[in-house]
């Protein structure tokens, strides 16, 4: 939730001290329970920098997204504390702890030796029209309630072929709404492979992967791809828009789920 801090606003008229609403960033630390030569032991995996809020879906999603775990049913606890969550792990997962992440709200894949890839997606049939593309951001914007008072949030949503909004998540780091939202799907059990992933800002190479991992096989940015982020797209078989605003929207790959 936000919070009010105290701030002096300067204009041309002078100073006056004020009460500010500012979007609250906290570390979440990680620690995973899992089993290692047949025992169980508790490891650290790291710290996140994130909005409070939805934890669970945050770390099954971003333990999905980096490849951790195969889906919801590998998690099979989560004990959360006051910026501290531990995560335990079906006996059958093979987890390498090798790399232990310290995130920024801007880290993507930090600590990575390597840049991922993903499978190429199917055909599972996932159609929206340029109309409908068009009219997500205003729904975005009206349901961007964090956004609305403190102008520090980035937010992400799911959405159908209709162009309804499926799901929407906030947090001061964009990869932490997409996190939070592939958790949210995969804790409920919903399938995406028929909706697209919708993001207030622009479409970098990690939220691209995220999206092609998580089987989305649609995204649309309000801001500019890059030039990873289109390369990803196209061997993913993923449709990448871009500058979705007004009336205009620019397609980078997979123009055919356009209608």
């Amino acid at each position: 939730m936000p919070k009010r801090v105290p701030v002096e606003r300067w204009t041309a008229d002078g100073a006056r001290a004020e009460d500010d609403w500012l979007a609250e960033e906290a570390p979440l630390e990680i620690l995973i329970e899992h089993s290692f030569k047949d025992q169980r032991r508790v490891s650290t995996w790291g710290i996140t920098l994130r909005t409070p809020g939805q934890d669970a879906e945050l770390v099954t999603g971003l333990l999905y997204s980096e490849g951790r775990i195969a889906g919801a049913r590998d998690v099979i606890g989560l004990d959360m504390g006051e910026g501290r969550v531990r995560v335990s792990l079906d006996a059958t997962v093979d987890l390498d702890l090798g790399r232990t992440r310290a995130a920024t709200a801007a880290c993507g894949f930090c600590g990575a030796a390597d840049l991922p890839e993903v499978d190429v997606l199917g055909d599972a049939g996932f159609r929206i029209s340029r109309e409908a593309l068009c009219g997500l951001p205003g729904l975005l914007e009206a349901r961007q309630g964090q956004f609305r008072e403190t102008g520090g949030v980035h937010a992400a949503a799911l959405f159908d072929g209709s162009g309804e909004l499926v799901a929407v998540r906030e947090d001061v780091g964009r990869h932490n709404a997409v996190d939070k939202l592939i958790g949210w799907a995969l804790r409920e059990g919903i399938g995406v492979d028929k909706t697209g992933l919708l993001l207030s800002g622009r479409a970098g190479f990690e939220l691209v992967h995220k999206a092609g991992r998580a089987g989305i096989p649609f995204v649309a940015a309000i801001g500019a791809p890059t030039t990873l982020s289109v390369e990803l797209a196209r061997r993913a078989n993923v449709t990448l828009a871009g500058f979705l605003r007004g009336e205009r929207v620019n397609l980078y790959t997979g123009t055919w789920r356009v209608l």
